[in-house]
C-alpha cells in the first residue's frame, strides 16, 4: 500500500508538473513554437495536465491526488474511518514534492535551449514564471483569500466526484476536475497564477533555486511569497475537507 502510494503520486505529479508547466514555457519563453500563445492555452494545457496525470496515477493503483491540498481533504473528510488516515499524510506529501521536482528538472532539461535565450534577453522572469507562481498584485490578504478560494472549489469538486450520480461514473473523475481546473484558471487566475497546489509550486521553486543558472541574469525565486501558494491551498483543503465530513 505505501509503495504503491509513494510511486503513482511521484508519477502523477511528475507528469502533471511537465505537462502543466510545459505549456507556460511553451507559451512565454523566448523562441518557441509556442510563444504568446497566451492565457486561454495556458489555462486548458493546466486542465490537459491534471486530467491525464490523474488517469495515468489512477490506472497504476493510486489514489491520484497529486496535491498536498486534496491529500489534506480526504484525511480530514475520513478521519473518523482512519481511510487515507495521517499515517500515510508523509508518504503522499514527500511523494507529490519529489514529483514535482523530477518533473520539473525534465522541463528544463527540455527547455534548456529557451531558457537560455530567455536569460539572454534578460527575461529571467520568464524562466521564474515556468516554474512557479507569482501575483500581479502583492497583498498577503487578497493573495491568501484568492488561493483559498480558488483551491476550495478545486477541493469541493474532486470530493463531490464520489457522490450522487457521479460515483456511478468513476471514469468522468479526472475529466470533470480537469475541467474545473480550467474554470478556476479563467475565474480566478489572473491574480495569483493559480498554484492551488502547494507541491507544484514548491518542487518547482525549489528546482529553480538549485539549478545554477546564468547568474547575471538570473532572477531571485521569490522565496518572500512562496509561503502563500503553501499555506492557503492547505487551508483550503483542510475546510473543505471539514466541510464535506459535516453533511
Amino acid at each position: 500500500m505505501m509503495t504503491t502510494v509513494f510511486l503513482t503520486e511521484l508519477f502523477g505529479t511528475m507528469i502533471l508538473v511537465m505537462i502543466g508547466n510545459g505549456i507556460v514555457a511553451n507559451s512565454i519563453l523566448k523562441g518557441t513554437k509556442g510563444e504568446n500563445a497566451g492565457w486561454l492555452a495556458i489555462t486548458i494545457g493546466w486542465g490537459f495536465a491534471v486530467t491525464i496525470a490523474a488517469t495515468i496515477s489512477s490506472a497504476l493503483g493510486g489514489m491520484a491526488h497529486l496535491n498536498p491540498a486534496v491529500t489534506l481533504a480526504f484525511v480530514v473528510n475520513n478521519w473518523t474511518t482512519n481511510v487515507g488516515g495521517w499515517e500515510l499524510l508523509p508518504i503522499f506529501l514527500i511523494a507529490q514534492t519529489l514529483g514535482a521536482i523530477i518533473g520539473q528538472i525534465i522541463l528544463d532539461i527540455i527547455y534548456m535551449n529557451h531558457i537560455h535565450v530567455s536569460h539572454s534577453e534578460k527575461r529571467g522572469d520568464l524562466v521564474l514564471a515556468m516554474h512557479s507562481t507569482g501575483p500581479t498584485n502583492r497583498n498577503v490578504f487578497s493573495n491568501l483569500f484568492t488561493e483559498f478560494i480558488a483551491t476550495a472549489v478545486l477541493v469541493a469538486a474532486i470530493l463531490s466526484t464520489s457522490r450522487g450520480w457521479l460515483q456511478d461514473f468513476e471514469f468522468m473523475g479526472p475529466i470533470l476536475v480537469g475541467i474545473v481546473v480550467i474554470g478556476i484558471g479563467l475565474g480566478f487566475g489572473g491574480t495569483t497564477g493559480y498554484a492551488i497546489n502547494p507541491a507544484r509550486d514548491l518542487g518547482p521553486r525549489i528546482v529553480h533555486q538549485l539549478i545554477p543558472y546564468n547568474k547575471a541574469v538570473k532572477v531571485k525565486s521569490d522565496w518572500s511569497y512562496s509561503w502563500i501558494p503553501i499555506v492557503a491551498p492547505s487551508l483550503g483543503g483542510i475546510v473543505i475537507g471539514a466541510v464535506f465530513l459535516a453533511f
